[in-house]
């Protein structure tokens, strides 16, 4: 891939919207019609009867060992974009040098991309420290996926690694991500997520708890043939694959979701594992939080709107899994307020309830089963720790009604915003 993958995104806009204006119409009319003909809510308790057989599933599914696998050191090469990242390249180029892997199989690129902070001075001081650390620079307005796509052509590696420029990760990363390559089908893997400043303040408590939830899902939803979702930071991709897929979609604010749709559909499979694990910053205010959280959904919303109905070719088992967690995630946050309308107005009872009910149990049961197998808590602290954790989440609701209602009336997609890294902790 020698060139850049952006294209002009008036027409991917207009169709966006138009499509999540009649996604919106779509579920509002079904929620109303629910609530005017009763007799039709036996509709709502099918759908939630299938969705429940498949949470079962899930849920009870026993993830399947990674299997060790014999010695396999292809080349690698590890691509850091870098946007005013001055507090913390510093940290991540030490650990990234330190890696236990045959050096003349490794090259590693930073991304300037037009830094305005002190990056580049930075950089030139690492490069005399770690001569093999290689720098490309570019004028851009900013953005993760035009950054990756900058640097891609200059790269080598059979394997490709991107990491976040907060990212911590230890010297035996690569020892034991690259050998699940060996295996037969799978394209891309994505390690655990773990917030290195946790125990900053409630809000970095939360995600942390937020990742390990989301890691209990990830992997149980692999158990039962299902889909599982790269996290942009720390996720490793064939570069064939790449190539296939003509790199990181620049039409999008969440380079590494949509990636996913696009790798599934070349027909590879996306592993998840839990060790090694890496390391990035929290977020530390509620308002940063939401910034970022709206990014987040705005991306996965979009993915769906791009590829549908193509993603709907992908077998049963992925085609069910995809639906459950578009039906939970999407649709109910968007159903939720003719539901309160008819229910307020009109004095019916909430025909989504049962949805509802539904989604906090696979939460309360992943977080549970999150904080027991990565955070090792037990007992009461298991207890306060869970509700802490579902009390947090619900601040998704408002977010996925925001980043989906937004959709509908945005001529131009949202710009990509970097997170912004403090840096100091190790």
């Amino acid at each position: 891939m020698g060139t850049s993958t952006y294209q002009p995104s008036k027409n991917i806009s207009f169709h966006r919207r138009l499509k999540a204006t009649l996604v919106v119409l779509l579920v509002w009319g079904g929620v109303s019609l629910l609530h005017w003909l009763p007799k039709t809510q036996w509709l709502m308790l099918g759908l939630t009867a299938i969705l429940t057989v498949q949470t079962l599933r899930m849920l009870l599914a026993k993830p399947a060992a990674v299997m060790d696998s014999e010695i396999y050191l292809p080349s690698v090469s590890i691509l850091v974009p870098a946007k005013n990242e001055s507090p913390v390249l510093a940290n991540l180029v030490y650990c990234l040098c330190q890696l236990n892997y045959p050096s003349d199989s490794l090259d590693i690129w930073v991304v300037d991309d037009s830094s305005t902070d002190e990056t580049p001075q930075v950089l030139k001081e690492l490069q005399t420290q770690f001569p093999a650390l290689q720098v490309h620079r570019r004028e851009s307005k900013g953005g993760k996926s035009g950054a990756l796509n900058a640097v891609f052509p200059f790269t080598q590696g059979e394997i490709i690694l991107v990491c976040d420029a907060d990212a911590q990760l230890k010297a035996n990363f690569l020892q034991q991500t690259i050998p699940l390559f060996h295996q037969q089908g799978i394209g891309a893997v994505q390690v655990r997520k773990a917030i290195s400043n946790a125990n900053t303040n409630f809000l970095t408590c939360c995600q942390q708890m937020e990742m390990n939830c989301d890691s209990f899902l990830q992997t149980h939803r692999i158990a039962v043939d299902g889909m599982s979702e790269l996290r942009g930071n720390g996720m490793l991709v064939r570069r064939e694959l790449l190539e296939k897929c003509q790199g990181w979609n620049e039409n999008t604010v969440t380079d590494d979701l949509d990636l996913c749709f696009k790798l599934y559909l070349a027909g590879t499979e996306i592993e998840f594992v839990t060790v090694p694990s890496i390391q990035e910053e929290g977020v530390t205010t509620w308002e940063k939080l939401w910034n970022q959280r709206c990014r987040w959904a705005e991306g996965g919303y979009q993915r769906y709107l791009d590829y549908f109905p193509q993603i709907l070719t992908l077998g049963w088992a992925k085609e069910i899994d995809l639906i459950l967690f578009f039906i939970l995630q999407f649709l109910l946050p968007i159903g939720l307020i003719p539901d309160l309308l008819w229910t307020i107005f009109y004095s019916h009872h909430p025909v989504l309830f049962p949805l509802q009910t539904l989604l906090g149990i696979i939460l309360t049961i992943a977080f549970i089963a999150g904080l027991y197998q990565f955070q090792n808590l037990r007992g009461w602290s298991l207890v306060w720790a869970t509700i802490q954790g579902s009390l947090y989440m619900m601040h998704w609701i408002p977010v996925m009604i925001v980043a989906t209602s937004k959709m509908c009336v945005q001529h131009e997609r949202s710009l990509w915003v970097k997170t912004e890294h403090r840096g100091g902790v190790h």
